[in-house]
């Protein structure tokens, strides 16, 4: 079981029949990578760390504007959580994500910056029913401006949405 854990594989435990338990299922741990840049990144990463949450921070200094980022990827026990203020930072890391199998993937913006990335994704050819896979805004608290009270908010709708996979599983 530790080993397909670790190969981010579902395992099972057959208990003894006279358990009332007789099969446990575990999924892979949580793993959440997170795109961006100031204090919604650290507050995130912070979040993560505290909580057990594998975070994979990638901030302006890891990425190249326009292109794909090195090295993210991402399985269906992974999030995608892009934290920019600048936009036109998403559009290949966003194509990037929709090709994985990330379970949750999450851009933060008002609805402004919802509409021009659509458009943006749109003319790069991204189809309409990954364009819907992305989710803005982010969280359980409609319109959070404090950074830490964002990063809590988008934490506990991937926490959430985590938990119900272990019915999938």
């Amino acid at each position: 079981a530790v080993d397909a854990l670790e190969q981010r594989d579902p395992a099972s435990l057959v208990l003894p029949a006279t358990s009332p338990l007789a099969r446990r299922t575990y999924i892979p741990r949580l793993q959440l990578n997170v795109l961006g840049e100031g204090q919604e990144l650290a507050a995130v990463t912070r979040l993560c760390a505290a909580m057990g949450v594998r975070c994979r921070p990638f901030s302006r200094a890891d990425l190249v504007i326009g292109q794909a980022a090195r090295g993210l990827t991402g399985d269906r026990w992974t999030a995608g959580l892009l934290l920019f203020h600048d936009h036109e930072w998403e559009a290949a890391l966003l194509e990037q994500a929709l090709a994985s199998q990330m379970f949750y993937i999450g851009a933060q913006g008002g609805e402004n910056a919802r509409v021009e990335r659509a458009m943006a994704l749109a003319a790069r050819g991204v189809s309409e029913e990954d364009r819907a896979r992305i989710r803005s805004p982010i969280g359980l608290i409609p319109g959070c401006k404090n950074p830490t009270a964002l990063a809590l908010s988008a934490l506990a709708e991937i926490v959430g949405e985590y938990e119900q996979l272990r019915a999938a599983a």
